[in-house]
């Protein structure tokens, strides 16, 4: 094959997915998400490294190889792998969810000793779980430089993105409103429910954890399999060098890769409805 075009494929195949990664940043930038604009531009930054170590090694696997077909094949695998074995989202939510749990407690028994909204808020905020400690710290901020309680309490929502969260502050609105009576009852009925809540989703990681468990080992195999194939088998594998042989190859592993991302989307959660959103902190 002609290094040149090696070289070729494997530029394409980078500039390729890093306008990708900046074509997600710009639709990150409306203005339905400004709150998360800064978030999305350090996600492209952390992302980069790897988008260039992907490029970097498609590009050697096609020199090495000699197959055009292998640059972005490689350079997929290699960006896309390593995301199979981190913590899933689904640990993450969980964790959050039972902090948001804690954090309406501590509200409850902060008003039960007869303190306002606004100071059971601030007096909490530094004793929050960790997963919203930040989101709890900025909440009390804005309450103490004066900003309208509403306000304060949809960002807060906004980022801490999450339905249990988008409860508790409904009915923190609601007594904000309409002065709703047994404020504290409330908090301490959602909290229990939220705490329900964390024992089904932990019942349902479970079971999603053997699925992962099957897609790990799944690749696993294949790879080793690959390698093996490529290391021991150079006659099985010289049909492959040929024009059409590059094209099966590239069909092969675009089949092989949406069979694998079918996989993993079963042991995925689904993504929660909230109840407030971005339409809601611009009203």
């Amino acid at each position: 094959m002609n290094g040149t075009l090696i070289v070729a494929s494997g530029l394409c195949f980078g500039f390729g997915v890093s306008g990708l990664f900046a074509a997600s940043r710009t639709g990150s930038a409306d203005a339905t998400s400004r709150v998360r604009s800064a978030a999305s531009g350090d996600g492209l930054r952390r992302h980069f490294p790897m988008v260039a170590l992907a490029a970097t090694t498609g590009i050697l696997a096609g020199a090495v190889s000699g197959w055009p077909a292998a640059v972005p094949i490689v350079g997929i695998a290699v960006y896309g792998v390593p995301k199979l074995f981190r913590q899933t989202s689904g640990s993450l939510s969980i964790t959050k969810i039972e902090s948001i749990a804690t954090w309406t407690e501590m509200l409850q028994g902060t008003l039960a000793a007869s303190a306002g909204l606004s100071q059971a808020i601030m007096a909490t905020a530094p004793l929050s779980p960790p997963p919203i400690r930040a989101e709890s710290a900025r909440l009390s901020a804005r309450l103490s430089a004066g900003m309208h309680p509403r306000e304060a309490l949809l960002q807060f929502a906004e980022e801490v993105d999450d339905p249990c969260a988008d409860r508790v502050v409904c009915a923190l609105l609601l007594a904000i409103s309409s002065r709703a009576q047994r404020l504290g009852d409330l908090l301490m009925a959602l909290a229990d429910s939220t705490r329900d809540e964390v024992g089904l989703r932990l019942r349902i990681e479970t079971s999603r954890a053997s699925i992962r468990s099957g897609v790990r080992t799944v690749l696993i195999f294949s790879l080793a399999f690959a390698v093996g194939l490529a290391t021991l088998a150079h006659a099985y594998l010289a049909p492959f060098g040929t024009p059409i042989g590059q094209l099966v190859l590239v069909v092969v592993g675009l089949l092989y890769a949406t069979g694998l991302i079918v996989m993993v989307s079963l042991a995925r959660p689904p993504a929660p409805v909230r109840l407030l959103g971005p339409k809601v902190l611009e009203q």
